[in-house]
């Protein structure tokens, strides 16, 4: 998901050295026999550790203040009126709505998701403007204008941001809509129509629950995350008798996205948005500091939409990286030869084959599985379903790795566009004209990169285990089931470290 075609060509980096990537294959083939022959069972704890940062005092007290939402908003919200902007009014060349959506915000968010969860949602500009449009208010997010209409039972379920995450990277990268200014700030002002029109009609926050699909990709990253929003007792929450922080108050919507958070155990949905927080009479939510892959490695409970998504997100990761790699330039210019079809049509066909071929190969392998440990009566579907979670933290890293690539070659370009945003010949800081160079040597990137990749592959192992020895109750069931998914974990795995070891196009947009 990374969107650097914005402009002219800088060249190419060049990929990890072939020694780099053997040895990475190595360590990931290695590491999943040794995990897989030599893990014993193990009862799994039903807690882990956790640090309150809603225990000091000041944090807590800024917390609870009615316009908080709109303070740690005001600065995206900000940023996004710059995008459209300059976008819609500035000059099409040397404009900074393309590097500052897709070379610093589209990049950084996986970032913050890996570190914050939910974070942006917290922070996110489109729910601002909704809010204050529906609430006619900068501090309460209780709904003056509003239809209050029930969402549609059909679509209460997140294929619809599957679909908007699908035609967006056709868009950005069939349309090259990272090129342009004038359609960065058009895509901009659609998200931002989509978010007003649904708070306006719909009942809460419906967009954010099932819809947005940076909050829908961010939900399913944010299971990895060490931040979480729980009860801090789950007894006071069972017996509490008005639910407030469902239901709301006088002064305070309650859960935005239809959550009761006294049954949160989770971070998929919950969009850190904190009117819980400020809504409960108990002081019993706490937002807490735990291990990584929390989510992942207790997740027991499996739903299709979000399997879907996981695969689908994998998929897409690796095809913004093929299609900065010279391969694909071969077989785009092969098969436009061949069958004489326009580059839109190409391109399609290309996009949907690399969509399909990870779910058919997981699904073999899934398929594989069932037939092997047949007397266990598990079907296929059920355990592709669950297994698709094991992808997470391979699709979450290897996007790491790509990113990391991108951002510390490519951030600078940000810098001379301060000083002119609406490339009218400004000089506003001074740093208009320059030029500025990686953040990072390539050495350096090329070690974040191979171990984002194995990283992710080992995490992906042990969640595949996890989940294996919660669909099977015999450990050699387990084990077996496991055989196959396995392999396709390390097909993808080794198909990352083969792409960071292409040379990638550098494209940032014209200054």
């Amino acid at each position: 998901m990374n969107h650097h075609e914005m402009g002219h060509c800088h060249g190419s980096m060049e990929g990890i050295p072939s020694w780099m990537a053997a040895a990475g294959v190595v360590v990931i083939i290695v590491v999943t026999h040794l995990y897989l022959f030599w893990k014993t069972r193990t009862a799994q704890s039903k807690t882990h550790r956790t640090f309150n940062l809603l225990a000091s005092p000041g944090f807590k007290g800024l917390v609870m203040r009615p316009y908080f939402p709109m303070l740690i908003q005001t600065g995206t919200l900000l940023l996004l009126l710059l995008v459209i902007g300059a976008g819609l009014f500035g000059a099409p060349k040397g404009n900074i709505a393309p590097v500052l959506t897709w070379t610093w915000w589209w990049i950084l968010l996986i970032f913050f998701v890996l570190i914050f969860g939910k974070i942006f949602c917290a922070m996110c500009p489109w729910e601002a403007a909704a809010s204050l449009i529906t609430s006619l208010s900068l501090k309460s997010r209780l709904k003056r204008l509003t239809h209050d209409k029930p969402f549609p039972a059909w679509a209460k379920n997140i294929y619809p941001a599957i679909f908007l995450f699908i035609a967006l990277t056709w868009a950005e990268l069939g349309m090259n809509i990272t090129h342009s200014a004038p359609m960065t700030a058009v895509l901009g002002l659609l998200m931002l129509g989509i978010a007003v029109m649904f708070a306006v009609v719909y009942e809460k926050r419906a967009f954010c629950r099932y819809s947005c699909p940076v909050g829908r990709i961010s939900g399913l990253y944010a299971l990895f995350s060490p931040v979480e929003l729980r009860p801090a007792t789950a007894e006071i929450c069972r017996t509490c008798q008005d639910k407030e922080c469902y239901h709301g108050t006088d002064t305070h919507t309650g859960c935005p996205t239809g959550l009761f958070p006294g049954h949160l155990t989770e971070n998929t949905y919950c969009t850190l948005c904190t009117e819980c927080v400020r809504a409960c009479p108990h002081d019993n939510l706490a937002l807490n500091l735990r291990p990584a892959a929390t989510d992942l490695l207790k997740k027991d409970r499996f739903q299709w939409d979000e399997s879907i998504l996981a695969i689908a997100l994998l998929a897409l990761t690796s095809f913004h990286g093929l299609t900065m790699t010279p391969v694909w330039q071969d077989w785009n210019g092969f098969l436009r030869a061949k069958m004489s079809l326009g580059p839109n049509v190409v391109f399609t066909m290309l996009m949907l084959l690399m969509l399909l071929i990870p779910m058919a190969l997981f699904w073999a392998g899934a398929s594989t599985a069932s037939a092997l440990v047949k007397k266990s009566g598990i079907s296929t579907k059920r355990i592709f379903k669950a297994f698709a979670y094991a992808v997470i933290p391979v699709a979450l890293f290897y996007h790491l790795a790509h990113n990391a690539m991108h951002f510390f070659m490519e951030a600078g370009s940000l810098l001379p566009l301060l000083s002119d945003p609406f490339g009218f010949g400004w000089d506003l800081i001074g740093t208009a004209g320059k030029t500025y160079g990686p953040m990072l040597s390539l050495g350096t990137i090329w070690w974040l990169q191979i171990g984002c990749v194995v990283i992710g592959h080992i995490y992906g192992v042990v969640v595949a285990d996890r989940v294996a020895r919660k669909l099977f109750a015999e450990d050699q069931q387990a084990k077996l089931a496991l055989l196959p998914l396995l392999l396709t974990m390390i097909l993808y795995s080794c198909f990352s470290v083969w792409l960071i070891a292409q040379p990638m196009d550098m494209r940032t947009s014209s200054m």
